[in-house]
């Protein structure tokens, strides 16, 4: 490799590493604002908007829809799946996904989310209710060819 491609290659790794992980993505800033007084599309906008967009097609992981979507298909229980996405966010593990294994292929897996543990009750919450019966049917129309 030459050094202005190792140049490059330095530059956008930090570029990536700086807005998902420093930046603003499952990072508690100093003052930060009370859960209390944010609601879960504010946290969402604060700590998750930065990797996951609402819809398709993704940024650096798979959309809220597409999460809440697999959320609601493994779990009948919202308090339960809140507790599950939460534990999940503190410490994320592949064999404890509600994503396809190609996503996480894809994406990766997501850093912990160090983030108070009400914020994170509070934006998966959000998530939950961010569930569209007619995605997955958009989904499957979209990928049959």
């Amino acid at each position: 490799m030459n050094i202005k491609t190792s140049f490059r290659y330095l530059f956008l790794t930090a570029g990536f590493v700086s807005a998902t992980v420093g930046y603003g993505c499952g990072t508690e800033q100093k003052g930060s604002v009370d859960a209390r007084a944010m609601n879960g599309e504010q946290l969402y906008k604060r700590y998750c908007k930065r990797c996951h967009s609402m819809e398709p097609p993704p940024k650096f992981g798979p959309p809220i829809k597409g999460l809440a979507m697999h959320y609601r298909e493994a779990f009948s229980d919202k308090k339960t799946a809140i507790e599950h996405m939460v534990s999940f966010m503190q410490k994320p593990d592949p064999a404890r996904s509600k994503c396809r294994p190609e996503a996480i292929e894809r994406f990766g897996l997501m850093p912990a989310m160090n983030v108070a543990e009400e914020k994170l009750r509070i934006v998966s919450e959000w998530v939950w209710e961010q569930y569209d019966p007619e995605l997955k049917q958009r989904h499957a129309e979209e990928h049959h060819h």
